[in-house]
């Protein structure tokens, strides 16, 4: 059974065979953008909304971006069947994107070598069970979420942020962290948007917030059953509060010292966004 499957320069191989090279900028400035998609059913889930992101950011940080549609879902459909999973069986597959590589060690943009069309593309499937576990989280002390910031709209390789914020959370005893932006808004999680349902409306932190847009959320809002607002971390004891991505669905139990004592079954909200 195949657990891991990657696929770089035309080539189908095991992750930890993908090498990337020292002067690309993807591993030498974290320049770079990707989208992880699940895997349902042996389809990928919201495919174009994912893509349609992707593009987003490549436009916003002014990365060529060069991948056809029909062959980049030609790609996954492929490293879908070599995984051969059951219909019941969940995977992932994370798109990695490259500004490209760079001549020498200089920061400019404009050093970069002309290549083709898919070199600074790289694909990552796994195997995964979609976590529904309850959490605990800490708000971070020491980062805050620039809601001006150009990169905080985008999906990037840079995640010192969120590793800092994890590390945080931890030391603290807590398995996770929830982020304000630089007015004391609250933003987001580490690695995943917030909902919080309050006086039987389900909320969320608006766009401004600098909270990264959520296909998720994006989901939720064109269902309309949740509203963007600014919110500030005043929780309420009976507010029923969720970190969701792409891979997962978790209640939020306890934010620093307040626990939540609502109900709420993670599954079927999850299923209702994705179906």
């Amino acid at each position: 059974m195949i657990e891991t499957l990657g696929w770089h320069k035309d080539q189908w191989l095991d992750i930890d065979r993908i090498f990337i090279a020292a002067n690309n900028r993807g591993l030498k400035f974290a320049d770079g953008i990707f989208e992880t998609i699940l895997i349902k059913e042996n389809k990928p889930i919201l495919f174009d909304e994912h893509l349609k992101r992707l593009e987003k950011s490549s436009k916003i940080l002014n990365i060529n971006l060069k991948i056809n549609k029909l062959t980049l879902r030609q790609l996954i459909n492929d490293g879908i069947k070599k995984l051969s999973l059951k219909n019941d069986q969940f995977a992932s597959v994370r798109i990695n994107y490259s500004r490209g590589t760079n001549k020498g060690r200089t920061l400019t943009i404009k050093s970069t070598f002309e290549t083709n069309s898919l070199d600074n593309l790289w694909l990552e499937f796994y195997r995964i069970k979609p976590n529904f576990s309850p959490i605990s989280v800490f708000i971070s002390q020491t980062e805050k979420r620039n809601e001006y910031s150009l990169i905080s709209k985008c999906k990037t390789f840079s995640y010192n942020q969120a590793i800092q914020v994890l590390q945080e959370a931890n030391e603290k005893l807590f398995d996770d962290s929830i982020l304000l932006n630089t007015s004391g808004e609250l933003s987001c999680g580490s690695t995943f948007n917030l909902l919080i349902k309050r006086n039987n409306q389900w909320i969320t932190p608006r766009k401004e917030s600098g909270c990264l847009e959520g296909i998720m959320v994006a989901k939720a809002l064109k269902l309309k059953i949740v509203k963007e607002e600014l919110i500030f971390p005043e929780f309420q004891v009976d507010d029923t509060i969720v970190a969701i991505n792409s891979l997962s669905c978790k209640q939020i139990s306890q934010v620093n010292d307040l626990k939540f004592g609502t109900k709420f079954d993670p599954i079927y909200f999850w299923d209702l966004l994705y179906n």
